[in-house]
């Protein structure tokens, strides 16, 4: 990811020509994290006003990773038709998503949701949480990104028992929004206190950064899963250790302009979902 985006552009986020084409000739393999990389990246050219074709998909060429783009919806949206003619949505396949801000808290109860609640065979209502901590996601998209948009995209598993989840804006990172209450924060510092219980930037009323402290607690607490997040010059992954949640920073030479958040849901973990449910009372008048 980080190589395939320095590429297009700089370590300060510049891009690095006025026309960038996009080779897909040499793809094999590609996740749903890729897919939303690919998305925001595109969007970005766009923004900054920088022209590009997407090259190297000749029909016939057989690759799974195109297939599984065109499927998304990826060459639908970006070269203005599908690659094949019999591109369609794979059943375990939530299609690439451009999510503008005033549709997201729609988009997330009424059709993100449902998806994954039908996809893991729970009730929505297991996933009140997971629904609260992408809810503040989106509002950090809006509140602080500076864009318009998102990207969403996810693929359920079966066989490997996992749900990836991945959402993306190419805005303003966190450690840009962090350093605005720790100024000395370095970009790894700053995505560890985005992640912690009770740090707070204070900046609106319905984001108080406490979303990434409760999405990691929720997911990873008791190891129903992992997180990743990228946003700067760093990525920190949240996974189970000893009981409770290991946060991991890794500072990187590139820069992330934005933010990726990935969530990746276990299967074989399920009923600590269903376990979360509250009964619910009835009386008799």
């Amino acid at each position: 990811m980080y190589g395939f985006l320095s590429k297009g552009l700089t370590d300060t986020g510049k891009v690095r020509s006025p026309r960038i084409n996009i080779d897909f000739s040499k793809l094999e393999f590609i996740e749903p994290v890729g897919v939303v990389v690919l998305s925001n990246f595109i969007e970005y050219l766009r923004r900054c006003g920088t022209r590009g074709s997407l090259v190297g998909t000749k029909q016939g060429r057989v690759s799974v990773a195109i297939d599984y783009l065109d499927d998304s919806g990826f060459f639908t949206r970006y070269n203005g038709k599908p690659l094949k003619a019999t591109a369609a949505t794979r059943r375990n396949t939530f299609p690439l998503t451009l999510v503008t801000n005033d549709k997201a808290i729609g988009f997330l109860h009424a059709t993100l949701v449902p998806w994954i609640a039908r996809q893991l065979d729970v009730p929505e209502e297991a996933l009140a949480s997971i629904r609260a901590c992408i809810e503040e996601i989106l509002h950090n998209i809006k509140d602080h990104s500076g864009v318009n948009s998102g990207g969403a995209h996810a693929q359920f598993y079966p066989d490997r028992g996992e749900l990836h989840l991945a959402i993306s804006d190419f805005g303003r990172g966190i450690p840009d929004l962090v350093r605005t209450v720790e100024p000395q924060a370095s970009d790894s510092d700053a995505l560890i206190l985005a992640c912690k219980e009770g740090f707070t930037t204070k900046s609106n009323v319905h984001n108080r950064g406490a979303g990434l402290a409760v999405l990691v607690r929720c997911v990873t607490g008791k190891d129903r899963g992992n997180v990743w997040l990228v946003s700067g010059k760093a990525n920190v992954s949240a996974t189970h250790v000893g009981g409770s949640s290991r946060l991991t920073p890794r500072a990187k030479p590139f820069l992330y302009p934005g933010t990726l958040v990935r969530i990746v849901l276990k299967t074989s973990r399920l009923q600590d979902w269903l376990d979360d449910v509250e009964p619910e009372n009835f009386t008799w008048n």
